[in-house]
C-alpha cells in the first residue's frame, strides 16, 4: 500500500511517466536538451491522464479496479521497455550526430521571459484566489463533473446504476468520463475523497495548455513567439476562470491544440515517420472522451486530414496517412463506443428530435440572424468572462482587448509561412472554421431556449478553439527576432521530436515573406 500523503502524487506520476514515455516511443527523437524534453512534459503530461482514464474504465468494466495500481505500473513498464527497444534501435540504424548548441537568448527574449515570468505568477494568484473562493468549482463542475466523480467512487461495483437513475437531463451523465474518471481513479489510490483532487486536475490541465502552447511555439517559430503566445493565452481572464472553475473546457482546449500542434510536424522528412499522425489520432479521440464537443472534432480532423494530404500528396498517401490517424485513435474509440452504447443516457439536444422539428428550425431564418447576432458578440466580448444569463448578451467592446492584440500583432508583423507548413495551416484554419459552423448549426436546432442556452455556453465554446487559434496565429505571424536562417552565422534550434528538424534555423528552403 501506497502511504495516504503519497498516493496521489503517486498516480499523478504515473500518468505522466505513461504519458512522456508514449512521446519516447512514437516521437524518438535526438536528446538535444532543448525544446524536445519540455515538450514531452506538457504534451505527455495530457496524454497520460488521457490514456489513463481509458484504463481505469477497462478496469471498471472488468471488475479488476482494485488491482489498479500494479495495472498501472505494468502499462507503464510494457512501454518503458518498447520506448528502450526504439531508441536502441535508432541508435543503431543511425549515425551519431553532434547536439546542437543552445542558443543564448536576445535582450528581446530575456524582457519577455521577466514579463511572462511575472504574468505568470499573478495568473497563479488570481487561480489561487478563484479556487478559494469556489473550491468545488463552479456550477458545472459540481453538478457534473465532479458529481459524476463522486457517485462513481461511492457507487462501487455498483457504479453502473448511475446511469440509469432517471436524474433530470441537467445531470448530463452521456457526457464522456476522461475528467470524472481521472479523479475517481486518484481517490481509488488514496482510498478516499478529497476535494483537493478535481482542483489539482484542473490546474493541471490549465498550466499543461500553457506549457504545450509555448514550447511548440518555441520551436516552431522561436522562443520569442513562444514567450508572446502564451502571454496572449494567460491576458485572457476567462481562461484563467473556467480552469479555476473546474469546468471540462480546458481539458478539451489542451487536447485540441495537442491535435493540431502534433499535425504541424514537419512535411519534408524524407521518411516521413509515422508517430505524430498516430499521437494525434489519440489526442483527437481524447477530445471526444472529455466532452461531447471532441465528438464533432474528432471527425473533422480526420476529414481534413484526408482530403488536404490527398490533395497534395495524393490519394494512396492520404490514405495511408489517415490510417495511422486512426489506428491511434482507436483505443480510446472503443472506450467511447462501449460508454456511448452500453452505459450513456440519450443526449438531451438529440432527445426526442423528429425529422418535422428539424425542417423546422432550418426554414426559421430568426434563428440563424440571432445565431450569427451571439456569434458576433461573443467573438468581441469572450475573452473577458461569462455573460449573465439574466441579463442576456450585451456588447462589450472592451473584451476585444486580447483578440485584437493577436490581430493587430499579426497585422504589423505581417504573414511568415514556411512552404512546407502551408498544408497544415490550411489544415488548422479549416478545423476551426468546420468547428465553428458546426456549433452554429448545433444552436440553430438546440431545443433548449435559444437565448439562453447561447448566452449560458456560446463562450465556452469559443474558449475551446481559443489556445489553438493563438497557435495558428504565430505560426503565421513573422518574429520581431532576426530569421536565423538568414545571415548572421547559424543558430541551432532543439530538434522537434521524431524528425531532426531544425525548427527555427536553416532546413530545406528558407522561408518568405508573403
Amino acid at each position: 500500500m501506497i502511504a495516504p500523503s503519497l498516493a496521489f502524487p503517486a498516480s499523478m506520476l504515473l500518468s505522466l511517466i505513461a504519458g512522456v514515455l508514449l512521446t519516447l516511443v512514437f516521437l524518438p527523437g535526438p536528446k538535444d536538451g532543448g525544446n524536445a524534453m519540455p515538450f514531452r512534459i506538457f504534451a505527455g503530461g495530457g496524454l497520460g491522464i488521457g490514456v489513463t482514464s481509458c484504463l481505469y474504465f477497462a478496469c471498471m468494466t472488468a471488475g479488476i479496479t482494485g488491482y489498479i495500481l500494479w495495472i498501472d505500473l505494468l502499462f507503464c513498464l510494457l512501454l518503458g521497455g518498447i520506448g528502450f527497444a526504439v531508441l536502441r534501435r535508432g541508435v543503431a540504424q543511425d549515425p551519431p550526430q553532434s547536439i546542437p548548441k543552445k542558443t543564448k537568448r536576445t535582450p528581446l527574449e530575456l524582457l519577455l521571459a521577466g514579463i511572462l515570468s511575472i504574468e505568470l505568477m499573478a495568473s497563479l494568484a488570481s487561480f489561487f484566489f478563484a479556487w478559494r473562493e469556489a473550491p468545488h468549482g463552479k456550477w458545472d463542475a459540481w453538478l457534473i463533473w465532479n458529481m459524476h466523480a463522486r457517485f462513481l467512487y461511492r457507487m462501487g461495483e455498483a457504479w453502473r446504476e448511475v446511469f440509469s437513475g432517471g436524474m433530470d437531463w441537467w445531470t448530463h451523465w452521456d457526457y464522456p468520463l476522461l475528467l470524472p474518471l481521472s479523479i475517481v481513479r486518484s481517490w481509488k489510490y488514496m482510498g478516499a475523497e478529497s476535494v483537493l483532487v478535481p482542483a489539482a486536475f484542473a490546474f493541471f490541465f490549465w498550466i499543461l495548455t500553457v506549457g504545450l502552447l509555448l514550447f511548440a511555439l518555441a520551436h516552431l517559430r522561436g522562443r520569442t513567439q513562444g514567450y508572446l503566445g502564451a502571454m496572449v493565452l494567460l491576458g485572457t481572464p476567462l481562461f484563467i476562470m473556467m480552469g479555476a472553475s473546474q469546468f471540462a473546457d480546458i481539458p478539451l482546449a489542451f487536447y485540441m491544440l495537442a491535435t493540431l500542434v502534433l499535425l504541424h510536424r514537419p512535411r519534408s522528412s524524407p521518411d516521413n515517420p509515422p508517430g505524430a499522425l498516430i499521437l494525434a489520432g489519440l489526442t483527437a479521440a481524447l477530445s471526444a472522451w472529455t466532452k461531447n464537443e471532441g465528438l464533432l472534432f474528432f471527425p473533422i480532423v480526420a476529414a481534413t486530414l484526408l482530403f488536404t494530404d490527398g490533395y497534395t500528396g495524393g490519394w494512396k498517401a492520404a490514405w495511408r496517412g489517415t490510417a495511422r490517424f486512426l489506428a491511434g485513435a482507436l483505443p480510446v474509440l472503443l472506450a467511447i463506443a462501449c460508454f456511448k452504447t452500453q452505459f450513456s443516457p440519450t443526449n438531451d439536444l438529440v432527445a426526442g428530435f423528429d425529422a418535422a422539428a428539424v425542417a423546422a428550425k432550418l426554414t426559421d431564418f430568426g434563428r440563424y440572424a440571432e445565431v450569427a447576432k451571439a456569434f458576433l458578440i461573443t467573438g468581441i466580448s469572450f475573452t473577458q468572462g461569462l455573460f449573465d444569463a439574466r441579463k442576456g448578451m450585451s456588447l462589450n467592446i472592451g473584451g476585444a482587448v486580447t483578440t485584437a492584440v493577436l490581430i493587430g500583432y499579426l497585422f504589423l508583423m505581417g504573414a511568415r509561412i514556411d512552404r512546407r507548413e502551408r498544408i497544415a495551416l490550411v489544415r488548422s484554419a479549416a478545423v476551426l472554421g468546420l468547428m465553428l459552423l458546426g456549433f452554429f448549426f448545433v444552436y440553430v436546432l438546440t431545443p433548449r431556449d435559444l437565448g439562453y442556452h447561447l448566452a449560458t455556453s456560446l463562450n465556452r465554446l469559443f474558449l475551446q478553439l481559443w489556445p489553438s487559434a493563438i497557435f495558428m496565429g504565430f505560426m503565421i505571424a513573422s518574429s520581431p527576432e532576426p530569421d536565423p536562417s538568414a545571415g548572421g552565422g547559424p543558430k541551432a534550434a532543439a530538434a522537434w521530436p521524431e524528425t531532426g528538424s531544425t525548427g527555427r534555423g536553416k532546413s530545406g528552403k528558407t522561408r518568405r515573406r508573403k
